[in-house]
């Protein structure tokens, strides 16, 4: 999703000659805590209820908003305004085309849609924030690899002990993947069921190894009841020789993705722990 689709709109705006007392009877009025503000439909600022709470109604409303403005446009990502967001430690963005305000996105409408994308269970994002941040990486120009790692036979965990004690087994796999992660490098997702992902930004040589850690990390672990997790992980990516073409991200990442998933079902049916795109490698285990 992108933030033009749950921007605050139509958006109400004031001009930086009006008055303080105008702008509060603005925002009591539209029910808003905020109010961009323009000259000749520029962008110049922003006021908020904080920042008129104690001036004097007569000021004028350039005497007190804020001029250094974090905006986002409308294309941009949930998640890169979530970063914005935690990054500048603000409540609202304004959102902006063509230097033009065209909307609002408060952190609590934000947060509340991020959440729509949060697996319940495992606290993890879902599968569309590994493909919408890989595609971001590729437009930054960044290599990426994508580590797809399907559980083994968990559907007879599933049936032996029922799906409560399944759904602990899930939240404790997340947990062990989740250590093994390094923030701003490594990215993990629950895919689907018993099916996780990761997109990172290590040279397909560490990635090659993060995966194995990961497949070992299962194996090794004591598990409740003294049950057996294991699972088999495929992994895609690397530098290309091809220069990318701008716009074609997507595709990328899509490609990635079912490389990885085919190279983990070969792992799976070959029972090596991992398979890097149709390449089997990594049969020793690391520390």
């Amino acid at each position: 999703m992108r933030v033009q689709d749950i921007m605050s709109q139509p958006l109400v705006t004031i001009s930086s000659d009006r008055s303080v007392r105008e702008a509060v009877e603005l925002m009591d009025r539209m029910k808003v805590g905020s109010l961009p503000v323009v000259e000749d439909e520029r962008l110049v600022g922003i006021v908020t209820s904080r920042d008129v709470r104690g001036a004097h109604p007569n000021r004028l409303v350039a005497d007190v908003m804020m001029r250094d403005v974090v905006s986002v446009t409308p294309e941009s990502s949930l998640w890169e305004a979530k970063e914005l967001l935690e990054q500048y430690g603000i409540e609202r963005l304004v959102v902006v085309e063509r230097d033009s305000p065209v909307g609002i996105v408060t952190k609590s409408r934000l947060y509340t849609e991020i959440g729509k994308h949060v697996d319940s269970l495992t606290g993890l994002e879902r599968a569309e924030l590994l493909q919408r941040k890989a595609a971001e990486l590729l437009k930054k120009g960044e290599e990426i690899a994508v580590i797809f790692l399907d559980l083994d036979d968990f559907g007879v965990i599933d049936k032996e002990y029922g799906h409560v004690f399944g759904d602990e087994i899930l939240m404790l796999v997340a947990k062990t993947l989740r250590g093994l992660m390094v923030d701003d490098v490594d990215y993990l997702c629950r895919y689907a069921g018993d099916e996780f992902a990761v997109v990172t930004t290590r040279p397909l040589d560490e990635a090659k190894q993060l995966a194995l850690r990961m497949v070992t990390a299962l194996r090794t672990e004591s598990w409740p009841r003294g049950v057996k997790v294991t699972g088999s992980a495929g992994v895609a990516g690397g530098r290309r020789h091809r220069v990318r073409q701008r716009g074609d991200e997507i595709f990328t990442v899509s490609d990635l993705i079912n490389m990885a998933s085919l190279a983990s079902t070969a792992a799976k049916k070959d029972r090596k722990p991992v398979v890097v795109a149709g390449k089997v490698e990594l049969t020793e285990e690391v520390s």
